[in-house]
């Protein structure tokens, strides 16, 4: 089967040279069974040790001649589509093993699924969003099968606003070593968390979705990432993150105050201290943009701490405690 996959990165400059990085690496990653294993089915691995998919190889398109054929796949299907907008496209062949009778119904499903898991990695990995239009999927003979979803997020704005304050720093990092991270923990993007790491990625899959989901939970989940990595008790939880967060990143030399509110916001957030105006009234904007500020700026903190740690291939930072 062919998956034609229309992609989108980052509105912002900054990120451009990163993404052209995944572009170039995705295709090398044509049938790691690493790879393969991380996108599969965990259940069925787990029971029957192997998966569903037997190859897979990856097609970059970025020329102007394969971008007008994969606009065309995607018009037959989707006649309202604006592809004159769409640069990139990710061409996509997926094999099953030849003893798996798969329905069409359910194939739709299983491919929709490792695609949830593929976009989920790659963010994991690029200092840039790698989002997933709707695409496309058809036989080997071409005849259309079925549709994929849309898999996004606001992870551009994270890097904004990392970018705009000089703060945290946050690494590069390839899909490889992500790919090598998860197999040395023998942790798969299905799995319940089993360490302090895992906790955090968990956390950052939520961020993922379609193009209508609402995000009113998003800096829940950014914090319970944070603390996860950075806290150990239940006392002094904004210190400990105020302090580990600038051991491992730098201290910022602006927006002190602001990391030392972040805590504080979301806690006065989620335990009802903050007045808020309902969304029919004007000003809920006002309230709005404070909201996304802040998660742009937990999500580039976790961001850059998960990062450190698959960079550095552990599972938690480890702190002295020493007396003066």
């Amino acid at each position: 089967m062919k998956i034609i996959l229309p992609i989108r990165g980052s509105d912002f400059e900054a990120e451009y040279e990163n993404y052209e990085l995944f572009m170039e690496e995705i295709e090398t990653l044509s049938n790691n069974q690493n790879l393969i294993s991380l996108i599969d089915d965990s259940e069925r691995i787990e029971d029957l040790g192997k998966g569903h998919i037997e190859k897979l190889s990856f097609q970059s398109i970025a020329d102007e001649k394969n971008i007008e054929k994969s606009a065309k796949a995607i018009n037959r299907i989707y006649p309202e589509f604006k592809t004159e907008f769409i640069l990139e496209y990710l061409s996509i062949d997926i094999h099953y093993f030849e003893d798996i009778e798969i329905p069409i119904e359910y194939s739709q499903y299983l491919i929709n699924e490792s695609l949830k898991r593929l976009c989920f990695l790659i963010n994991l990995s690029y200092s840039t969003n790698v989002d997933f239009l709707p695409g496309v999927i058809f036989s080997d003979s071409n005849d259309f099968i079925g549709k994929t979803e849309m898999i996004g997020s606001s992870l551009m704005y994270a890097y904004e606003h990392a970018n705009k304050i000089k703060w945290p720093t946050i690494r590069n990092i390839k899909l490889i070593d992500t790919i090598n991270w998860f197999h040395k923990f023998s942790i798969h993007p299905d799995n319940k968390s089993k360490n302090n790491a895992h906790r955090a990625i968990n956390a950052f899959s939520h961020l993922f979705g379609g193009l209508k989901r609402e995000e009113s939970d998003h800096l829940f989940w950014v914090m319970l990432g944070i603390e996860s990595i950075l806290a150990k008790g239940i006392n002094a939880i904004s210190n400990q993150i105020r302090e580990k967060s600038t051991i491992i990143l730098g201290k910022p030399t602006e927006y002190t105050k602001k990391l030392n509110k972040l805590y504080d916001y979301r806690s006065r957030l989620v335990h009802g201290d903050t007045n808020i105006y309902p969304i029919f009234y004007g000003d809920y904007f006002s309230f709005k943009n404070e909201y996304d500020d802040y998660l742009a700026f937990g999500t580039s903190i976790l961001i850059a701490l998960i990062r450190e740690l698959i960079y550095s291939q552990k599972t938690e930072f480890e702190f002295e405690l020493k007396l003066k």
